[in-house]
């Protein structure tokens, strides 16, 4: 399982005016505590049914057989076209579970409409081995639906009599345009539960179809998940990591003027869970009177060399949430080749110098009294993707009852929709 480590943010450790006491933070856990009920108690209401999406049985079998069948077309392009939590949860788990190097169908998400990449995936895409996953639950985004345009006229006009099988819809069950596209066309549409928000979705269809097409381990992904679920369930106050890492967020926001919150994986592979993790929690509290802090991803080491001068030296307004792979899928060893001047690293795994890198940066924070945690991860695979969506998700579910906004609408982004919208109408 996941380990949160905090001590790095508590006042016994950089001091009051920029730490929380462990005193202050473990009364203010016990008198939340309620709040981990709450959600529990409130999963069959909008957005909080997120907490049961890992239980549905019926549904995984149904992808997986899906999958296997689709499977002896064989596909080598899974292309998904979706944007916002249609999209990012996918690009996630594709980005920690697989490479440049990997085999298999190769899994593209178009998740912006740049005309030049449009005309390039186009131009190059071997049609006939592609599969195309249209996800938006009204059918009316624009982005996915003008992309959707334009791959199906590609499609009719290279496939006129079987265009449809290139195609599968993740859509709303009943309602919206793309679900009565996909019964008048005869195109395979799967399900998005109502009642779920995009950013919630990675463990509904929206994640799970174009995985599960391009073989990741849906199953892995949905264990990690049930076990995070019925850890927090079990814990109590402090000793639940949701609402550990939820009131420190919310207390050095409100309290120490930590604004803005850094997520720096110490993994390549984990790195697009940043961007997940930056919509999440910018789309689910980023709203009301100012509340939310601005959410920021890095990567280590990489961004010690860009960012890092401005987390040590810069405003004191930041918390930084590590993450750190304790065992990595290689590990390649430095041999007897450097010359005297770097010999500490002759001998050294990669996994010494990237921890010990970690370890810098994390302690060079804390003697400036940046507060910063650590989630440590065991390695990275589908069980511990499964855990971290949970994790975080039932943490931003927790930030929305601690500062009293709706973590799961998002009326800021309908008015740039519908303004986007009235453009493109005026100029008909």
């Amino acid at each position: 399982m996941l380990h949160l480590q905090i001590q790095n943010s508590l006042a016994e450790r950089i001091g009051r005016r920029h730490g929380v006491s462990e005193a202050r933070l473990r009364s203010f856990c016990q008198t939340h505590s309620e709040k981990i009920q709450t959600i529990f108690r409130s999963k069959a209401k909008p957005g909080y049914n997120f907490v049961s999406l890992p239980d549905d049985a019926a549904n995984l079998t149904k992808v997986r057989k899906f999958a296997e069948q689709q499977a002896k077309a064989g596909w080598k392009n899974v292309v998904v076209l979706g944007i916002g939590g249609s999209s990012l949860g996918a690009i996630a788990v594709r980005d920690a579970l697989s490479s440049e190097f990997s085999k298999g169908p190769k899994l593209y998400v178009v998740d912006n409409i740049d005309p030049a990449y449009t005309h390039e995936l186009l131009a190059n895409l071997d049609l006939k081995k592609t599969i195309f996953v249209v996800i938006s639950k009204s059918g009316t985004t624009t982005e996915p639906m003008v992309l959707y345009a334009l791959v199906k006229e590609a499609l009719m006009k290279k496939f006129p009599k079987d265009y449809q099988k290139h195609l599968v819809f993740v859509t709303d069950p009943k309602d919206g345009l793309l679900r009565r596209m996909a019964k008048d066309e005869g195109i395979t549409a799967f399900d998005i539960p109502p009642k779920i928000g995009g950013r919630f979705s990675v463990l509904t269809n929206v994640g799970l179809v174009p995985l599960a097409l391009a073989g990741f381990d849906i199953s892995g992904l949905l264990k990690g998940a049930r076990e995070m679920r019925e850890g927090l369930k079990r814990s109590k106050g402090m000793d639940n990591p949701a609402l550990r890492l939820a009131a420190l967020q919310y207390i050095l926001d409100k309290k120490k003027d930590k604004v803005m919150t850094v997520l720096m994986p110490y993994s390549n592979y984990l790195f697009r869970v940043g961007d997940w993790y930056r919509q999440l929690l910018a789309e689910s509290i980023g709203k009301g009177k100012g509340a939310g802090p601005t959410p920021i991803n890095a990567l280590g080491t990489t961004d010690q060399h860009s960012q890092l001068q401005l987390y040590n030296d810069g405003p004191n307004n930041k918390f930084l949430i590590f993450m750190r792979v304790l065992k990595h899928a290689g590990d390649p060893k430095i041999g007897q080749v450097l010359p005297e001047e770097i010999s500490f690293l002759n001998g050294k795994k990669m996994s010494q110098i990237i921890d010990a890198a970690y370890k810098g940066t994390s302690e060079a924070l804390t003697k400036h009294k940046r507060p910063n945690v650590t989630i440590d991860v065991p390695k990275v695979d589908a069980r511990a993707l499964g855990q971290l969506f949970m994790l975080f998700e039932f943490q931003v579910a927790l930030l929305g009852l601690l500062y009293k906004v709706d973590a799961f609408n998002q009326p800021g982004v309908e008015h740039s929709k519908q303004i986007t919208k009235n453009i493109l109408r005026a100029n008909d």
